[in-house]
């Protein structure tokens, strides 16, 4: 949203007049004029009126089209790790909990953060609650860094007066969610990693090893096996057809791509999560360890059941659990038991639904969750454990055929030619 704020000179005030884009607290583009001597001086006024400059310039020169200033931090918003924000959120804890006040608290932290990105945007939430901001609503405008789960609760505890108790709980949801994401993560390198490793090998055989010894086949003129001349082709191919095959690969990629993006693609992509075997059980169990910690941190925070859902909703990513998340909400709103969608749902297994509805029924839903999350991490971990123990077998002998034919087809005139020679 893009407002106009112009401010005219007086009578009194300088000759020059200059053109400024700012950003208020909300992050709302402001755009406008404001008498000055320097850009400096200009910067110094928006800073007071609580505003954060981005572009500066003297009046008739155009602004710039794009936001550098904005294009940077963006930028710079990338490099900032989950781990940097639960240290943070740990550490500021500590520090509001022994009672230093939370500006004190802030610098402090700013001051001690080893990621220079980070201690910048620390600078901007820092000046944003010195301007008597609050600080979810300063973290709201980094959504990126400071997820929505992060926002909540500083919010619902910045009603309840828990801050320091809050940010303790916000730090370690972020670590336990950052070493369930490491635990995915790690298990899909080595497969991908071997596969990518068998690929080349074999295209490097195909395209600089074959073409030598095809040179030597043909100065003795001995007649090449079927498997041989299949093989050779396929290296002619990737030597000489690239300019034919490499577009064509390029457009299915940007088809791919394109295609997932559509509500058809992504319902087929996210069902297929849930449906293929040995990956479908863990995507499961992963999404409810995401949830479940989700959602028993937000109500123990004294979050809205409504805006809980919502962030679960996020947290999950799916458009087959979405509609589990929209059932639900609806109940709420209807005032009908919570865990009915979740009975409902067929991807949920039975256990933890009936665990949900214990909890809903006994008032402590908050903890029910948590242990249907520490008891889903296990399971993760165990079901990688077992998934990267089954694939691993696999994945050496898919290697093993695939290097094995082309070494076959290069060995196997060598064997003719010896055999005739013999005979």
């Amino acid at each position: 949203m893009r407002s106009e704020s112009v401010m005219n000179p007086t009578t009194s005030g300088p000759d020059r007049t200059f053109s400024y884009r700012a950003r208020s607290t909300d992050g709302e583009v402001v755009t406008g004029s404001m008498p000055g001597t320097t850009p400096a001086e200009i910067a110094a006024m928006l800073r007071a009126d609580g505003l954060v400059p981005t572009a500066i310039r003297s009046a008739g020169a155009a602004l710039p089209d794009f936001d550098a200033e904005e294009v940077r931090r963006g930028e710079a918003i990338r490099r900032i790790r989950r781990d940097d924000v639960a240290g943070f959120c740990q550490q500021l804890g500590v520090m509001l909990e022994t009672g230093v006040p939370l500006p004190e608290a802030l610098e402090a932290c700013k001051s001690q953060s080893k990621r220079k990105e980070f201690s910048h945007l620390l600078t901007e939430v820092l000046n944003d609650v010195c301007g008597g901001t609050p600080l979810s609503r300063s973290m709201a405008r980094f959504p990126r860094v400071f997820p929505a789960i992060v926002v909540s609760l500083v919010r619902a505890s910045e009603a309840s007066g828990t801050m320091a108790l809050m940010l303790g709980r916000v730090g370690d949801y972020l670590l336990k969610e950052e070493r369930t994401r490491r635990q995915v993560r790690g298990a899909a390198t080595y497969p991908a990693f071997m596969l990518g490793s068998a690929v080349l090998i074999t295209a490097f055989m195909l395209v600089v090893i074959l073409p030598k010894f095809a040179a030597i086949y043909e100065r003795k003129g001995s007649e090449l096996p079927g498997a041989t001349k299949v093989m050779m082709g396929i290296g002619d191919a990737l030597r000489h057809g690239w300019p034919i095959w490499l577009p064509i690969a390029a457009a299915m990629v940007v088809g791919l791509m394109l295609w997932r993006r559509t509500a058809a693609g992504r319902r087929l992509i996210d069902w297929c999560k849930l449906s293929l075997p040995v990956i479908g059980p863990l995507t499961v169990t992963l999404y409810l360890s995401r949830a479940g910690r989700t959602m028993g941190t937000l109500l123990a925070g004294g979050v809205g059941l409504i805006d809980v859902i919502r962030i679960c909703r996020g947290v999950t990513n799916n458009l087959v659990f979405d509609r589990m998340w929209q059932d639900m909400e609806d109940r709420v709103r209807e005032g009908r038991e919570l865990t009915g969608a979740v009975t409902d749902c067929r991807w949920i297994p039975a256990g933890f639904a009936s665990m949900m509805a214990s909890g809903e029924r006994s008032g402590r839903l908050p903890e029910v969750m948590e242990r249907i999350s520490a008891r889903c991490d296990e399971e993760l971990e165990t079901g990688i454990k077992k998934a990267t123990s089954m694939i691993e077998p696999m994945l050496i002998i898919f290697m093993g055929v695939l290097v094995g034919a082309v070494a076959m087809a290069l060995l196997l005139p060598i064997f003719k030619m010896s055999s005739v020679v013999a005979g």
